[in-house]
Parts: structure tokens; sequence; C-alpha cells
């Protein structure tokens, strides 16, 4: 068996679901096609989905051409639901990127294309709404050039545009200008062109066909998904521009977990991209953990695949293909088996805002809790946590929209209200310099069986906490070490200013018990005693998130978009001059983002064009904000001594 897995990536409101809805009718998965105005479609099976018209869960579904069989991984376009098109990515042979032939090319159009770019994807871009009044396929063709890649080949041509009456038909290779791109990988193809020697179309294409596999090019079709006009063309190049999966059942088992979900029973669903062997049910099978040296294994009892628009059971999943579990503990992210050298690493910010989040009713705190857990398990980038002393539940999510689908699914699904702060922007916290501190058993002052010693040393940005050890590792037992350990990555969620403490190194200098009064929560309480002397004698600088922005403005707007910038504490690059404006690049602190957003139309008049995506940490010059702790500061040691008494009292 041959397959393709494909996904269909747009910014909001382009046709994504619609173009989705046209390839199963086309393929015969469908009867009549769906419509997001009438929330009817099948990708978007959410009830959510249908009301606000918009994709939020990535949906799998199956069609063949031929003995070719395609898994269409259908992704949400926007911003605020980034972590699902991330997912679908990472197990992605190619991408469809629609985009309005009436839009334009827009903010998270630009955040996607830069993303296929990067992991070199290979991707077909479908102008769509060709037929919708105020469409202008060569104004959107100049944009792409310009905003998103000038490595574009046109494969159609446009008549009528804008009216019901438009035609689309197919473009004949313009040898120079084929050319002059394809050359650019193929140095034998422009010695012919110079040499005049005669270059058949049939040889473009195939090179563009191979160019295209490899996403050194992008061919573009137009057409209209509504009407059904150019899908049969996307639909006939999809062999010839995706590389086609054949069967590795003779390697080992390599598989991915890129999405959770659950069927109208409540079953909890697993998707899987299986690269290499196969998965086969009543196999044990070994997880090695994402971001962990974790590894367990467990036997599969029900194995599914998908099928021309729906699932049927089956013994065994072959390589290239989607795999579907039931009710297993899998999370995304995890790999069965082993490492493929075929998965996609992809590194993403993790969500700047925080939000808090509490039932309105005293009866639902639990259910809530249970509800939130569930949730982050489909979507484990939405980060729920609940503090371990004062029980406050808080949500990390990317924007407003992410925070009021969470709403309404607790109500639709869960039957829970729930009110939700204002949100908050989350800093951290980075040590400046480095820092000691040690307190030994039996000293005056340590009330603790124990004996703990930590150096801190400043990390490099990214790095995260590294723990090292200066002592023999078999100078504690091992449920010691592991306390300690624990303890020091709990203590740095609240730094001295109250975020958490990232990219930094961390090594245990002194250790020391006494047998066998010495148990482990003699190290549990000294840890951050002594953990946060340390990092006071480094001493933290406040960091807050920025975003990276790319901002297209008219020549006139130029001064006062650089004084807004200015305004906004951001960075700019020097502005570069292009025929129709400037182009500004830069970074802005993401509190600032919205306004700049919610400015960029009164001081453009409607001309300007702006793309942001989550970027790094930049020190906050003055004053740092503090964060409220949710438990004592260990550098109150009086108070930090009460309430380990106080713990130690009720247990």
């Amino acid at each position: 068996m041959k397959t393709i897995n494909i996904g269909v990536l747009a910014h909001v409101d382009a046709g994504k679901t619609t173009l989705t809805e046209r390839i199963l009718l086309e393929t015969g998965i469908i009867r009549s096609v769906g419509s997001v105005d009438k929330g009817n479609t099948v990708t978007d099976s959410l009830e959510l989905e249908r009301k606000r018209g918009i994709t939020i869960k990535a949906s799998a579904v199956s069609f063949w051409i031929g003995d070719v069989k395609i898994n269409l991984i259908d992704t949400p376009g926007h911003a605020d639901f980034i972590s699902e098109v991330e997912h679908s990515l990472s197990v992605l042979d190619g991408v469809i990127l629609v985009i309005s032939a009436v839009e334009g090319v827009q903010a998270q159009t630009k955040v996607l294309m830069n993303t296929l770019n990067k992991l070199q994807i290979p991707t077909i871009l479908f102008m769509n709404k060709i037929d919708r009044v105020g469409a202008n396929y060569n104004k959107v063709m100049k944009e792409i050039r310009r905003f998103l890649t000038d490595a574009v080949i046109e494969l159609s041509e446009v008549n009528n545009e804008g009216s019901p009456a438009v035609t689309v038909t197919d473009r004949l290779p313009d040898t120079d200008v084929w050319v002059e791109r394809l050359s650019l990988y193929n140095e034998y193809l422009l010695s012919d062109y110079i040499n005049n020697v005669a270059i058949q179309n049939s040889e473009l294409v195939t090179e563009l066909c191979i160019q295209t596999r490899t996403a050194k090019v992008y061919p573009i079709l137009a057409g209209s998904a509504a009407l059904g006009i150019g899908v049969d063309r996307v639909l006939e190049y999809l062999q010839k521009f995706f590389p086609i999966n054949l069967h590795h059942d003779e390697s080992p088992l390599s598989a991915i977990v890129f999405k959770i979900g659950k069927n109208d029973a409540g079953e909890r669903l697993v998707y899987l991209r299986v690269y290499e062997g196969c998965l086969t049910i009543r196999n044990d099978i070994t997880v090695h953990r994402a971001n962990s040296e974790d590894t367990f294994s467990f036997k599969i009892k029900k194995l599914e695949t998908l099928d021309r628009g729906g699932r049927i059971s089956t013994h065994c999943v072959h390589s290239g293909d989607i795999a579907v579990l039931f009710g297993s503990d899998l999370q995304i992210g995890d790999i069965l088996g082993r490492r493929s050298e075929q998965m996609k690493v992809i590194a993403f910010q993790e969500p700047p805002i925080r939000i808090r989040i509490t039932a309105q009713q005293q009866a639902d705190i639990h259910r809530l809790h249970e509800a939130l857990l569930e949730l982050t398990e489909e979507d484990p980038f939405i980060q729920y946590t609940q503090n371990p002393v004062t029980r406050e539940m808080s949500i990390k999510i990317f924007g407003n929209i992410q925070k009021e689908v969470i709403e309404d699914t607790l109500a639709s699904e869960f039957d829970l209200a729930a009110n939700f702060s204002n949100p908050e922007i989350i800093c951290i916290e980075r040590p400046i310099n480095p820092g000691a501190a040690f307190e030994l058993i039996s000293e005056a002052g340590n009330p603790f069986n124990a004996t703990v010693g930590f150096r801190i040393e400043p990390g490099t940005p990214g790095s995260g906490l590294q723990y090292r050890l200066e002592v023999e590792l078999g100078s504690l037992p091992l449920p010691f070490q592991r306390s300690i350990k624990e303890t020091v990555e709990d203590t740095l969620r609240e730094g001295l200013h109250g975020w958490e403490v990232r990219d930094l190194i961390v090594t245990l200098t002194h250790t020391g018990y006494s047998s066998p009064v010495t148990t482990a929560g003699d190290f549990r309480s000294l840890v951050p005693l002594v953990l946060m002397k340390a990092l006071n004698e480094a001493g933290t600088q406040v960091y807050e998130p920025y975003h990276d922005y790319f901002l297209h403005i008219p020549e006139f707007s130029l001064n006062k978009a650089l004084s807004y910038l200015i305004q906004q504490q951001a960075t700019f690059l020097a502005p570069a001059a292009e025929s129709d404006g400037y182009r500004l690049q830069g970074t802005i602190p993401v509190r600032n983002t919205d306004s700049l957003k919610q400015e960029l139309y009164s001081f453009t008049k409607g001309e300007g064009f702006l793309s942001t995506k989550p970027g790094e940490y930049h020190p906050i010059i003055g004053a740092p904000p503090e964060k409220c702790r949710g438990r004592p500061n260990p550098l109150n040691r009086k108070a930090y001594l009460l309430d380990i008494h106080r713990i130690i009292q009720k247990e």
C-alpha cells in the first residue's frame, strides 16, 4: 500500500475547511458539501467548531486516489491554536496552504509559511475564493512573492475573477520564468538554456515535481473551493508534488503520537504516525516519553486505522500510515519503538499568558480540576497547573480566543460554569551571578537531620535547569537523591520575585545524613532554605516574553509607525524600502502586541500588514514586577519553618 499524509493550513476564513469538504466530495467520501456557516462540515466535528465557524482541533480523515491512500489532517488556522498545527506538522508529508484571493496574505499565513519553509515541508499554494467579489489574482500573487516566498511557479490562468463566471485553466510553462527559478537547483537545466538546447515542457514539469517534493519551490493553483473550481487539479498534483510512503515492515517499529482526542462514547483516542515497521495488535511496545529518559511498555489491545472518511479495526498499521489506539496513557510526543530520522523535531515557545480559573459553584471545584486535566491531555500546550498549597487553578494560553473556547468547552462538554481572571503576562527570572550556600547536619539553626549545599551559576538562554552533582553518586541513598532533585525543581518555580527561575546550572556540592533518623522529608524541607539562600546571593533578573513581528506599511505612515513602536518599547531593524512602502522587523513585548494590532489600521489607513509569532524573553528595565507567591518564601526563615511545622503537624 502507498500512503501520503497531508495537511490543509490557512489563516482564519481563507476557506481551508471548505476546501477539505470539496476534496472529500470529489473523492467520494461525502455526497454533499458541508458549510462552515451552516455548521455541517465533516472535519469540524466539535460543536464549538460548528458554532464559531473555525477549526479548533485537528481532524483526520482518509480517501483514495487510485492505489494511493491519502490521510488528510485538517488543522486549525487561528494563531491561538498553533499548538494543534505544530502537532500535525510533525507527521505530514506535504501541505496545502490556502490563501484567499480576496483578503490576500494575512498574518497567520506568513507564520505558517515561515514554519513550512523552515521545516522543508513540500507545499502546494491554493489561491481560493477566486469567484468572490474583490478577488484579485495579480495583487495577491505580488503579496505572495513579497511576504511569503518568491520561489513560486504559477500553474493557473484566471479569467473573469471576482464573479461566478470565473474560469481557471492550466497555465502553460513559461520557459524563461521556469528555467530562471528551477535552474537555481539544477545547473544542467541552466546550461541547456544558455546553450540554446531545446527544453521540453515535460522536462520542466518533471523538474518542478522533483523540486516541490524537496520543498525548494512552491507551485500555486487558483480556484474556488465553494464552487469546486480548481480542486481537481489539486487532487491530480498530490501524487506528483508530495513524496509517497511505501511499506518498510521489515524495519524496527518507529511511531509517534501527534494527537489525543475522544469519540462520542467518551473513549480516549490516540493518533499516531507510523514511520517504520508495523504497529501490530497484542505486541508489547516500548515507549520513550518526550523530554524525559523514562521508558515503559504496554500491549495494544485495540487498533484502528483511517478508512474512507471513517475508521476500521485492523491487526496491523503499516509504515507511512496513521494508527488510532484506544484508552492508553500515551501522551503527545511519545515515541513508540525507536526514533526515526524522518521525524521532525519542532521547538516552539510556550504560551506567554496565564489565566486563573475558579468554579462558580463551590461543589464543582474537583470536577473543574478533573476537566482541566483532561483538556491538558488533549492539548498539552494549555499547561494547566494547580497550586499544591492554595489549590488555585490556572492555565497558560496563547490568546483570548483560546480562553473563550476553553470556557465554552467546559460548559458544553462538562456542564461546568467557570470564572476566568484577567490575563497575566508570564515573566521568568534568570540568575545574574554565581551564588552558593550550604547547611550542615546538627549545625545551630538547622532543625533537619540533613546536610545540603548548592552552587548556582547562570546558564545559556534556553538551556533550562541543568542539575549536576559534585558529590559521589553513592554518598546518599537513591530516594534521598531523588527528593533533592525534585525539590530543587519545585523550589525554582518561584524565584526571588515570585517568577519561575530558568536557564541556570544547579550543582549539589554538599550532602550528609544520619542513619536511621534521616528521612526524605528532611531533605525536602532543607533544600528550599539552602537553594534560595544561594539564589539570593546570585541575584536574578526578571525577563518578559516578546513577540517577533513583521510589519509592512505605506510610506506616509513610516514616522507614525516608528514613533508608536518606540512608545510600545518595541525594537526594530532599519526600515527596508520597498516599491509600495516600508518593511519593519523587530520585537515587541507581548503585553503591547494587542495595542499594536489595534492601532495599525489607524496610522496606516487600513493599508498595513502585521504578522507576529512567539519570540524570546528580554530583560525588564527598571523595577521588576513581583508575582504573588503561592507559599512562604524560604528567605523568610521564620515564616517558612512555621509553615513546615504546620504541615508536619497535619501529617
